[in-house]
């Protein structure tokens, strides 16, 4: 299994996806509240590049939400932000949700050639690793995986690369994997044992407290609470039910 670990939303390093399985990572905090979204009965969710975007569509879809956030900060006018407190049963149920965030949704957007694009993060990693290991257990029909950190602002993000170091580990050593794969899952043996106390201390985790989303940075750094895989199909973010 040949796997490549990408750092941020707009990298010019994006390889050939048209023959690859994509797994999109931002823990803090869209893939993460996407997950969330799912668990709690969101239909399904849209993912958008800009706010005007986003707005553009919910003219189509009538009953439809608009969730997503800049710098941190819910979008104003929107009726979600990019909290997964937000995204509770009694808003998103039965609901789809148009988002855009500042990282996680031009991650989603940049991988759309390749034919299976998976969101990862801490809350659903081991509902993610079973069912790549079943995907690629019998003549694999994806010619490797690239694993996708959203990365913050164009930039390298530790929790990102922390949760691929995870997806990395879990996999097994039978693994072949590009130099920051192998960063990544050493930076996770490194941390395996205080991961949030690492999230908390990033530029990233630091922002979020700062903005008062403490509770957000808790909740997105505990892994396996949420049996989930969602799945980009035609244009929508929506539970897998095969994995």
């Amino acid at each position: 299994m040949q796997i490549e670990v990408l750092p941020n939303a707009g990298s010019p390093l994006i390889p050939y996806l048209e023959d690859k399985l994509v797994i999109v990572i931002d823990v803090l905090r869209a893939t993460s509240t996407m997950v969330t979204a799912l668990a709690n009965g969101c239909q399904a969710i849209i993912p958008v590049l800009t706010s005007e975007e986003a707005m553009e569509r919910r003219l189509t879809l009538p009953g439809s939400l608009l969730g997503g956030e800049r710098q941190g900060v819910k979008i104003e006018g929107f009726d979600l932000g990019n909290s997964p407190f937000d995204y509770v049963p009694e808003k998103v149920g039965g609901k789809r949700v148009i988002m855009t965030t500042t990282n996680g949704t031009r991650a989603i957007r940049d991988a759309v050639a390749a034919p299976m694009i998976w969101m990862a993060s801490f809350l659903n990693m081991q509902s993610i690793v079973t069912a790549v290991l079943r995907q690629f257990e019998d003549n694999a029909k994806y010619q490797g995986i690239v694993v996708y950190c959203a990365g913050t602002e164009d930039r390298f993000d530790l929790p990102d690369t922390l949760c691929a170091g995870m997806l990395i580990d879990a996999l097994g050593p039978n693994v072949a994997i590009n130099d920051l794969g192998e960063a990544a899952r050493m930076l996770y043996h490194s941390a395996e044992n205080h991961i949030m106390d690492k999230i908390r201390e990033s530029v990233h985790g630091k922002k979020l407290i700062s903005l008062g989303f403490e509770q957000d940075l808790i909740y997105c750094s505990t892994p396996n609470i949420l049996p989930i895989i969602p799945v980009f199909e035609e244009g929508e973010i929506v539970w897998s039910t095969e994995g």
